[in-house]
């Protein structure tokens, strides 16, 4: 049975698109829109990315996350092609020749365009200054485009927030992992922000919080467009990210329900 016809997504694509984006990032996931018109899978993830460069007149960077955290506590080397563990369109993207994919093993970020060296970073922090967020960020027009999944569920950028502000319930966990370079294996050291085991049980509100301040303050933000048996969530993510600082500025444990009673870190 089919659900919806990649036709509509192209006229959608077009819709939210434009050649102000500079930065258009993709997330979330496409299978809840049902089938399509074309048993090939590689008809819809080609399609996504001709139609929004089209869409932009080439103007755009496209950016998505390839986290492959399978390889995380192992000794499998990390490399240009390791697979990407959060979906098709990642695997797509980094597989494209040309994209540009960032050099930590477990929470890297690939780009494809115009700027797609945004994602050509050295550090080894997921997230913070230099990282591929950061070098997003500086991009002027940031469209997100959540796919299939609501945006509370695909904000990853939440991290680079509480990164940023110094949330003190994660710390930062060294990981001395080999990776592929110059056809060689190197081990070397690599850093994540990692939640307190304490809290890893607790019931989170899974950022719907930072997105109730967010659509308050910006009524009209998030744009939605039905397709197929789901719908595809579009608004500007930079917005959002200084909607997020705002948060936490206000209140460092907005991520949480409340403030935790028990405190590893305090002393």
């Amino acid at each position: 049975m089919q659900d919806y016809k990649l036709s509509e997504l192209k006229n959608i694509l077009n819709q939210l698109v434009t050649q102000d984006n500079e930065v258009v990032f993709i997330a979330g996931n496409l299978a809840n829109f049902g089938n399509f018109d074309s048993r090939n899978k590689n008809d819809l993830l080609g399609l996504i990315v001709e139609e929004t460069l089209k869409a932009s007149n080439f103007h755009t960077t496209i950016m998505t996350q390839t986290m492959s955290f399978q390889i995380c506590n192992t000794d499998i080397p990390y490399e240009r092609h390791t697979w990407a563990n959060l979906g098709a369109f990642g695997n797509y993207l980094l597989n494209l020749k040309n994209s540009i994919r960032s050099n930590h093993p477990f929470a890297s970020y690939t780009a494809y365009g115009k700027k797609s060296n945004i994602c050509d970073t050295k550090t080894p922090f997921a997230y913070g200054i230099n990282s591929p967020y950061d070098n997003m960020l500086k991009q002027d027009n940031v469209l997100m485009l959540s796919m299939g999944m609501e945006p509370n569920l695909t904000c990853s950028i939440i991290h680079h927030a509480e990164f940023n502000m110094h949330v003190p319930y994660r710390y930062i966990k060294e990981f001395y992992h080999p990776i592929k370079e110059n056809n060689q294996i190197v081990y070397k050291n690599f850093y994540l922000h990692v939640l307190y085991k304490e809290y890893t049980q607790l019931k989170r509100n899974l950022n719907i919080k930072f997105f109730n301040y967010f659509t308050n303050k910006f009524p009209y933000a998030i744009k939605k467009i039905p397709l197929g048996k789901n719908v595809i969530y579009a608004y500007n993510y930079k917005d959002f990210y200084e909607a997020s600082i705002e948060c936490l500025l206000q209140d460092i444990y907005y991520w949480m329900n409340e403030e935790p009673i028990i405190k590893p870190y305090r002393f």
